[in-house]
Protein backbone atom coordinates (compact mmCIF):
# COMPACT_ATOMS: atom_id res chain seq x y z
CA UNK A 1 0.00 0.00 0.00
CA UNK A 2 1.66 3.35 -1.00
CA UNK A 3 2.91 5.76 1.65
CA UNK A 4 -0.15 8.83 2.03
CA UNK A 5 1.04 11.85 0.51
CA UNK A 6 2.15 14.58 3.17
CA UNK A 7 0.36 18.04 2.90
CA UNK A 8 3.60 19.22 1.84
CA UNK A 9 4.37 16.79 -1.13
CA UNK A 10 0.22 17.21 -2.15
CA UNK A 11 0.55 21.35 -2.44
CA UNK A 12 3.64 20.98 -4.44
CA UNK A 13 2.24 18.29 -6.43
CA UNK A 14 -0.84 20.61 -6.89
CA UNK A 15 1.47 23.49 -7.60
CA UNK A 16 3.57 22.22 -10.45
CA UNK A 17 0.28 21.35 -12.21
CA UNK A 18 -1.33 24.38 -11.17
CA UNK A 19 1.61 26.57 -13.03
CA UNK A 20 1.30 24.48 -16.40
CA UNK A 21 -2.33 25.76 -16.34
CA UNK A 22 -1.48 28.97 -15.74
CA UNK A 23 0.95 29.10 -18.76
CA UNK A 24 -1.49 27.76 -21.03
CA UNK A 25 -3.56 30.25 -20.00
CA UNK A 26 -1.46 32.81 -20.76
CA UNK A 27 -0.19 31.72 -23.79
CA UNK A 28 -3.89 30.88 -24.68
CA UNK A 29 -4.90 34.79 -25.75
CA UNK A 30 -1.78 34.74 -28.04
CA UNK A 31 -2.84 32.24 -29.76
CA UNK A 32 -5.93 33.12 -29.79
CA UNK A 33 -4.73 36.75 -31.21
CA UNK A 34 -2.83 34.88 -33.94
CA UNK A 35 -5.49 33.10 -35.48
CA UNK A 36 -7.93 35.91 -35.46
CA UNK A 37 -4.96 37.96 -37.30
CA UNK A 38 -4.95 35.38 -39.82
CA UNK A 39 -8.41 35.25 -40.23
CA UNK A 40 -8.37 38.73 -40.54
CA UNK A 41 -4.87 39.17 -42.91
CA UNK A 42 -5.73 36.36 -45.48
CA UNK A 43 -9.77 37.66 -45.23
CA UNK A 44 -10.84 34.21 -44.66
CA UNK A 45 -13.78 35.01 -43.21
CA UNK A 46 -15.23 35.80 -46.76
CA UNK A 47 -14.70 31.90 -47.36
CA UNK A 48 -17.34 31.57 -44.47
CA UNK A 49 -19.87 34.03 -46.12
CA UNK A 50 -19.43 36.48 -43.70
CA UNK A 51 -18.93 40.05 -45.51
CA UNK A 52 -16.83 41.60 -42.03
CA UNK A 53 -14.59 40.47 -39.79
CA UNK A 54 -16.69 42.00 -37.02
CA UNK A 55 -20.22 39.17 -38.31
CA UNK A 56 -17.68 36.21 -38.69
CA UNK A 57 -16.06 37.07 -35.08
CA UNK A 58 -19.99 38.03 -33.28
CA UNK A 59 -21.65 34.73 -35.59
CA UNK A 60 -19.04 32.14 -35.22
CA UNK A 61 -17.37 33.11 -31.88
CA UNK A 62 -19.70 34.83 -29.89
CA UNK A 63 -17.04 37.38 -30.14
CA UNK A 64 -18.42 41.20 -29.76
CA UNK A 65 -16.58 44.16 -31.47
CA UNK A 66 -14.40 45.10 -28.12
CA UNK A 67 -13.14 41.87 -27.63
CA UNK A 68 -12.50 41.33 -31.36
CA UNK A 69 -10.00 44.19 -31.24
CA UNK A 70 -8.73 43.53 -28.04
CA UNK A 71 -6.82 40.52 -29.23
CA UNK A 72 -6.47 41.61 -32.41
CA UNK A 73 -4.42 44.50 -30.80
CA UNK A 74 -2.66 42.62 -28.70
CA UNK A 75 -0.69 39.75 -31.38
CA UNK A 76 0.02 42.84 -33.28
CA UNK A 77 2.37 44.52 -30.70
CA UNK A 78 3.58 40.89 -29.17
CA UNK A 79 4.29 40.11 -33.39
CA UNK A 80 6.10 43.52 -33.72
CA UNK A 81 8.01 43.84 -29.75
CA UNK A 82 7.80 40.33 -28.59
CA UNK A 83 7.69 37.50 -31.77
CA UNK A 84 9.27 34.91 -28.96
CA UNK A 85 6.65 34.85 -27.36
CA UNK A 86 4.38 33.48 -30.45
CA UNK A 87 6.74 30.58 -30.54
CA UNK A 88 5.38 26.87 -30.56
CA UNK A 89 7.09 26.52 -27.08
CA UNK A 90 7.82 29.95 -25.60
CA UNK A 91 9.76 30.12 -22.83
CA UNK A 92 10.07 32.50 -20.25
CA UNK A 93 7.88 34.96 -18.46
CA UNK A 94 4.51 36.10 -19.95
CA UNK A 95 1.86 38.41 -18.23
CA UNK A 96 -0.99 37.62 -17.76
CA UNK A 97 -3.79 39.45 -20.59
CA UNK A 98 -5.08 42.26 -18.16
CA UNK A 99 -1.08 42.47 -17.59
CA UNK A 100 0.07 43.09 -21.08
CA UNK A 101 -2.38 45.55 -21.68
CA UNK A 102 -0.22 47.63 -18.84
CA UNK A 103 3.25 46.46 -20.68
CA UNK A 104 2.30 47.37 -23.93
CA UNK A 105 1.26 50.92 -22.67
CA UNK A 106 4.59 51.20 -21.01
CA UNK A 107 6.18 50.62 -24.29
CA UNK A 108 3.93 52.65 -26.34
CA UNK A 109 4.95 55.35 -24.11
CA UNK A 110 9.01 54.50 -24.34
CA UNK A 111 8.39 55.74 -28.08
CA UNK A 112 7.64 59.02 -27.43
CA UNK A 113 10.82 60.87 -28.69
CA UNK A 114 9.96 63.88 -26.10
CA UNK A 115 10.40 61.57 -22.85
CA UNK A 116 12.92 63.25 -21.16
CA UNK A 117 15.85 61.07 -20.07
CA UNK A 118 14.29 60.60 -16.13
CA UNK A 119 10.81 59.51 -16.79
CA UNK A 120 12.23 57.63 -20.14
CA UNK A 121 14.57 55.44 -17.00
CA UNK A 122 12.07 55.21 -14.95
CA UNK A 123 9.73 53.41 -17.42
CA UNK A 124 12.31 51.28 -18.64
CA UNK A 125 12.65 50.14 -15.03
CA UNK A 126 8.60 49.62 -14.83
CA UNK A 127 8.81 47.83 -18.30
CA UNK A 128 11.50 45.67 -16.55
CA UNK A 129 9.28 44.20 -13.45
CA UNK A 130 6.44 44.09 -16.15
CA UNK A 131 8.25 41.65 -17.62
CA UNK A 132 9.23 40.01 -14.92
CA UNK A 133 5.78 40.15 -13.34
CA UNK A 134 7.23 42.00 -10.36
CA UNK A 135 5.44 45.33 -10.73
CA UNK A 136 3.51 46.99 -7.94
CA UNK A 137 0.26 49.13 -7.12
CA UNK A 138 3.02 50.90 -5.42
CA UNK A 139 5.24 51.48 -8.35
CA UNK A 140 2.76 52.58 -9.87
CA UNK A 141 1.77 55.60 -7.39
CA UNK A 142 5.00 56.61 -7.45
CA UNK A 143 5.86 56.92 -10.44
CA UNK A 144 2.60 58.72 -10.45
CA UNK A 145 3.36 61.25 -8.02
CA UNK A 146 7.19 61.78 -9.48
CA UNK A 147 5.55 62.72 -13.16
CA UNK A 148 3.42 65.07 -11.48
CA UNK A 149 6.12 66.76 -10.26
CA UNK A 150 7.58 67.24 -13.16
CA UNK A 151 5.03 68.50 -15.01
CA UNK A 152 4.58 71.13 -12.59
CA UNK A 153 8.21 72.25 -12.88
CA UNK A 154 7.79 71.84 -16.38
CA UNK A 155 5.17 74.21 -16.29
CA UNK A 156 7.00 76.76 -14.14
CA UNK A 157 9.85 76.53 -16.32
CA UNK A 158 7.00 77.54 -19.59
CA UNK A 159 5.85 79.82 -17.54
CA UNK A 160 8.34 82.10 -16.96
CA UNK A 161 9.51 81.52 -20.46
CA UNK A 162 6.65 83.04 -21.78
CA UNK A 163 7.01 85.99 -19.66
CA UNK A 164 10.24 86.58 -20.99
CA UNK A 165 9.13 85.98 -24.48
CA UNK A 166 6.47 88.70 -24.12
CA UNK A 167 9.06 91.20 -22.46
CA UNK A 168 11.89 90.50 -25.05
CA UNK A 169 8.63 90.84 -27.92
CA UNK A 170 8.03 94.06 -26.25
CA UNK A 171 11.69 95.55 -27.31
CA UNK A 172 11.46 97.01 -30.74
CA UNK A 173 14.49 96.12 -31.36
CA UNK A 174 15.18 92.82 -30.89
CA UNK A 175 16.25 90.14 -32.93
CA UNK A 176 13.68 88.01 -34.30
CA UNK A 177 15.41 84.98 -34.48
CA UNK A 178 16.21 85.57 -31.09
CA UNK A 179 12.60 85.31 -30.70
CA UNK A 180 11.83 82.48 -32.74
CA UNK A 181 14.03 80.62 -31.11
CA UNK A 182 12.48 81.10 -27.35
CA UNK A 183 8.92 79.95 -29.30
CA UNK A 184 11.09 76.92 -30.31
CA UNK A 185 11.91 76.47 -26.84
CA UNK A 186 8.39 76.86 -25.69
CA UNK A 187 7.16 74.51 -28.42
CA UNK A 188 9.66 71.69 -27.00
CA UNK A 189 8.51 72.40 -23.62
CA UNK A 190 4.80 71.98 -24.35
CA UNK A 191 5.97 68.67 -25.88
CA UNK A 192 8.03 67.48 -23.15
CA UNK A 193 5.28 68.55 -20.49
CA UNK A 194 2.52 66.47 -22.66
CA UNK A 195 4.94 63.19 -23.01
CA UNK A 196 5.46 63.59 -18.92
CA UNK A 197 1.20 64.06 -18.58
CA UNK A 198 0.91 61.28 -20.72
CA UNK A 199 3.28 59.08 -19.00
CA UNK A 200 2.57 59.85 -15.66
CA UNK A 201 -1.63 59.51 -16.42
CA UNK A 202 -0.46 55.56 -16.86
CA UNK A 203 -4.05 54.41 -18.23
CA UNK A 204 -5.16 52.80 -21.14
CA UNK A 205 -8.44 51.90 -22.11
CA UNK A 206 -8.54 48.76 -20.06
CA UNK A 207 -6.15 49.87 -17.50
CA UNK A 208 -3.11 47.65 -15.89
CA UNK A 209 -3.32 45.18 -13.57
CA UNK A 210 -0.38 45.35 -10.47
CA UNK A 211 -0.22 43.48 -7.65
CA UNK A 212 -0.94 45.40 -4.41
CA UNK A 213 1.95 43.77 -2.80
CA UNK A 214 4.48 46.66 -1.49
Amino acid sequence: MAKPQSAAQRANRITYFLKGDLKRIQVAYIRAGAKLAQIRDEKLYRALKHDTLEDYAQRRLGLGRSALYRYLQIHDWVRRDHPGWLARHPKGFIPELTDAYGLMWIEQQLRDEHLGPQTRKELEALRKKALEGKLTKKDVEDFKHRGGTRRDSLAAVASSLRAIRRRAAALADFPPHLLRQLDALLDGLRSASGAVARAARFANPRGIQVSAAG
